[in-house]
């Protein structure tokens, strides 16, 4: 492997890096920025529909007011529909076992 120095003197402009992979990273967390808060507004309405429902129509998808709870303790930005159906299966493979 070779090391190159190169000195640069005082006006001269930085050298560009032409990467594909750091316009790519950069494009990323662009995206990720802008993008972040539509799904905080989609994780919140994703919670309000369910803590609009009744107890037995929790029941009937195998949910509970506690695990509602539980899914206001995950980050803004995160899905509580992954966090649930994880609560469900969890909550069905016992009973299966």
């Amino acid at each position: 492997m070779t090391t190159v120095c190169t000195r640069l003197t005082a006006g001269e402009a930085l050298p560009h890096v032409h990467d594909a992979g750091t316009a790519s990273r950069i494009f990323t967390v662009v995206k990720t920025a802008i993008y972040w808060p539509l799904r905080v507004l989609r994780a919140r309405r994703e919670l309000e529909m369910l803590a609009r429902m009744s107890e037995n129509e929790l029941k009937d998808i195998g949910l509970t007011r506690t695990d509602l709870g539980d899914a206001t303790a995950l980050p803004a930005d995160a899905s509580p529909t992954e966090f649930l159906a994880a609560r469900v299966e969890e909550r069905f493979g016992r009973k299966a076992a």
